[in-house]
């Protein structure tokens, strides 16, 4: 068994930051994905691989890494329901089943605390406990909660593997493109009228910071990953530069991806109205996890306006 630490999907936002935050810890980082991006940070080793295929199997026989960094998901919506299902779904069941079945001690995979979904019956700090709930309103991440109900059961049915599920909140950073990222980057954004709820922040390099401690010797479970505070979705869209503009939620329906203003999914809609804010205790007193980055430091990472 090596030390190294495969992190796939890493020319995706979320496999940047990994790839770039693991090395400069030291670690011994291999990246794999279908195409370079050319962010990727330079002098780590990158294997031009797709997870489903031969390959990929081929290079984890060989190399026997000691952990998997699981971040190969498809998280624009402009893919076809079908693709982001073979890619977020069976992809991420054929690298589980590929590191379990070669020895792999650590998997590690990053979902979104999205997968609780923004409801007004919510708590208003969900933990871990509860159940991956957007699918009511929210059908377009369907795959995604697939993937994370999968991992979660890979805890129970297979506890000779350090299995970590990452559920972080929204992430803002110069190099990360998220729904939320795109949205706040248009000049003016519309707002569901009568509401403006509450997010929370996490900076880049604290996600980096996750992937560390997720990494740990005997850290496993389910884990909501926090940064340091929330604001009203009307401060970020300040801090972004932009200009919001409420609308009454049967017109934004009409209105997303013209005139200027941004093109979300409808499900996505629900995350204007209703906070989706998550309590993060278990990964402090499981892995020491704090985030580094100040609300202010990370507010002013938010992407200006285009």
């Amino acid at each position: 068994m090596s030390a190294a630490i495969v992190v796939t999907g890493a020319s995706g936002s979320f496999g940047r930051v990994a790839v770039r935050w693991l090395a400069q810890q030291g670690f011994d980082v291999h990246a794999v994905d279908v195409q370079r991006h050319s962010d990727l940070r330079a002098g780590v080793p990158f294997h031009e691989l797709d997870v489903r295929k031969r390959g990929f199997e081929d290079l984890v026989r060989t190399m026997r890494p000691r952990a998997i960094v699981h971040l190969a998901m498809v998280r624009r919506f402009g893919r076809g329901a079908e693709e982001r299902h073979r890619i977020n779904f069976e992809g991420t069941a054929k690298v589980f089943e590929v590191g379990r079945g070669h020895g792999v001690e650590k998997m590690v995979f990053c979902s979104r605390a999205t997968v609780y979904g923004a409801l007004p019956d919510q708590p208003q700090f969900v933990t871990e406990e509860h159940p991956p709930s957007a699918g009511r309103t929210f059908p377009e991440i369907q795959d995604l909660i697939a993937a994370d109900l999968y991992v979660s059961q890979m805890l129970w049915r297979y506890p000779d593997v350090e299995t970590v599920l990452l559920r972080p909140v929204n992430v803002f950073g110069p190099t990360v493109s998220t729904l939320l990222n795109r949205y706040l980057g248009r000049s003016r954004v519309f707002t569901v009228m009568g509401f403006d709820p509450i997010h929370q922040v996490l900076h880049e390099d604290d996600l980096g910071l996750a992937f560390e401690l997720a990494l740990a010797s005997g850290v496993r479970g389910v884990y909501n990953v926090i940064g340091p505070g929330e604001v009203p979705l009307s401060v970020l869209i300040e801090e972004a530069g932009a200009v919001g503009v409420p609308l009454p939620e049967t017109l934004i329906g009409l209105l997303k991806g013209r005139m200027g203003f941004p093109e979300i999914p409808i499900g996505a809609i629900e995350y204007l109205k209703y906070a989706c804010t998550v309590d993060g205790t278990r990964f402090v007193q499981d892995a020491g996890y704090a985030p580094r980055r100040g609300l202010v430091e990370t507010l002013l990472s938010v992407p200006r306006r285009r």
